[in-house]
């Protein structure tokens, strides 16, 4: 059964971007691709095929965020006391964010492998591959394909707001506390005697900016991801299809 990946991952890019980079290396059964200490070939499509998967999880995780919400129960609802439904809610978001993030890692990852084949001087890290990160993959961009987009945009990542909000709080989660839904009530009283009510929710993580708590919450978070990597899969798209280029230009 084939893999479907979910309506709004940039699937016609990214299987453009696959299909001109796998060209790079070594056919998967010839002896330089079997012998590779490096196993560069098998590398690429492992984390190719992560980016997909990473994506699909997030995007899961979001569905489910959105159904627990619509259906949560009126002490959850009104006074925030079901442990129970709290646990499953934290579960999505712990999900959603690692799977978000991890998008990224695993495509800063392939692009290294995939600017490797290309520019092997510049990508030395592929023996050492827990030392290739998003920053080390920016690093070696700038360097092999100064005038690239897809350095400009992996370097334009690091002061992406909706980018660096999805780093903290997977980092903040991942490594020291849970969140917290935050239920605020308040009244006005109108010039006319009126009295107007409003009621706002947050979800908060001590070290990190309030999230605005309702159904979309992870929707508007996964739509600055789905666009963020449409624009580097799009990127990236250049420099594997100008891979002669560059191999033939001045270090």
């Amino acid at each position: 059964m084939s893999f479907v990946p979910p309506k709004d991952f940039p699937q016609e890019l990214f299987q453009e971007f696959g299909t001109h980079a796998s060209e790079l290396f070594p056919a998967a059964l010839s002896d330089e691709s079997l012998n590779d200490p490096q196993q560069r070939r098998h590398q690429f499509v492992g984390s190719w095929q992560a980016i997909r998967f990473r994506y699909r999880a997030c995007s899961e995780a979001n569905e489910e965020f959105k159904s627990l919400f619509q259906n949560a129960s009126g002490l959850w609802r009104e006074w925030n006391a079901d442990e129970e439904h709290s646990y499953k809610m934290e579960r999505c978001l712990y999900s959603f964010f690692t799977n978000g993030l991890s998008v990224f890692e695993s495509f800063a990852f392939c692009l290294y492998f995939v600017g490797n084949a290309i520019k092997p001087q510049h990508f030395t890290l592929v023996n050492q591959p827990r030392k290739i990160t998003l920053r080390s993959a920016t690093e070696a961009f700038r360097a092999a394909f100064p005038t690239a987009e897809i350095s400009n945009r992996l370097a334009a990542l690091g002061n992406d707001a909706d980018f660096c909000r999805l780093d903290s709080i997977r980092n903040i989660l991942s490594h020291r506390i849970a969140g917290m839904r935050s239920v605020r009530s308040y009244s006005v009283l109108e010039l006319d005697g009126a009295v107007t009510g409003t009621r706002e929710e947050a979800w908060h993580l001590h070290g990190t900016d309030e999230l605005q708590h309702d159904a979309e919450m992870t929707q508007r978070l996964l739509n600055a991801i789905t666009s963020s990597l449409t624009t580097l899969v799009t990127a990236a798209i250049e420099v594997v299809r100008s891979a002669k280029k560059y191999r033939t230009a001045t270090p």
